[in-house]
């Protein structure tokens, strides 16, 4: 999922990738959400721009393989469940937990929130939210593996609970009811948090770590520098 915003990445660069995507593998092995965020002042999409940014230099857009969820971080009028809470830190984890996956279905329809998050060191998430909670890390790809990392998470009972119920509803039974309806917070991934935490509770299971963090200076220690093969001399 890519999210077209306030960021500072050249759109040639995002055009690049989504071509890159959508020429190198098929519709059944990689298909790409593009989050466009609008400006609050206009309402303006960056995605209107994207497409004419990839159109210039590649062609016609790949609408069928490349879907919009063009969204403003707004209140919506015309959507009361949509529009941003008076007092987030008051709504119970039961509210929130009843609602995620579904975000996004009242304005772009319901699509499939990607399930990982890679960050720029190598840790790998459970989840693609902006905020994810650390009990969804599962390892390193730099010095785990990703074979090894898919299984961990595959393991997971909390997570299996979640794509069994369609989302955090699913684990309805697996906390206590009373956890759920006394305890607030403030968005979906801080009553993740609290749920995930809950669940390895309850089921006695071992509070979750957060990943270390790999430092600058020992990623690019781990790069190899390329090896120029010695030139054939010709007689």
């Amino acid at each position: 999922m890519l999210s077209v915003g306030e960021q500072t990445m050249p759109l040639e660069w995002v055009a690049r990738i989504l071509h890159h995507a959508v020429t190198h593998y098929g519709d059944r092995e990689l298909n790409v959400a593009v989050s466009s965020l609008a400006s609050p002042d206009s309402r303006e999409h960056k995605v209107y721009e994207l497409m004419k940014t990839y159109e210039k230099e590649y062609g016609e857009f790949p609408h069928d393989r490349v879907h919009s969820t063009m969204r403003v971080y707004l209140d919506n009028e015309r959507l009361p469940e949509q529009q941003k809470a008076h007092r987030p830190g008051e709504t119970t984890v039961k509210r929130w937990m009843d609602r995620c996956f579904d975000c996004f279905a009242p304005t772009v329809g319901t699509y499939i929130l990607p399930s990982g998050l890679v960050k720029q060191d190598g840790r790998v998430y459970a989840c693609a939210s902006f905020d994810v909670p650390e009990s969804l890390g599962f390892g390193n790809i730099f010095t785990d593996g990703l074979r090894a990392i898919v299984e961990r998470a595959n393991d997971d009972a909390y997570l299996r609970r979640i794509a069994e119920g369609g989302g955090l509803k699913g684990l309805h039974g697996a906390v206590p009811e009373e956890f759920i309806t006394a305890t607030t917070c403030g968005g979906f991934c801080a009553s993740c948090s609290l749920l995930s935490d809950k669940y390895r509770e309850t089921n006695g299971l071992p509070a979750a770590r957060p990943l270390p963090i790999i430092g600058q200076d020992a990623l690019m220690s781990g790069l190899r520098p390329l090896r120029k093969e010695p030139r054939q001399c010709r007689r």
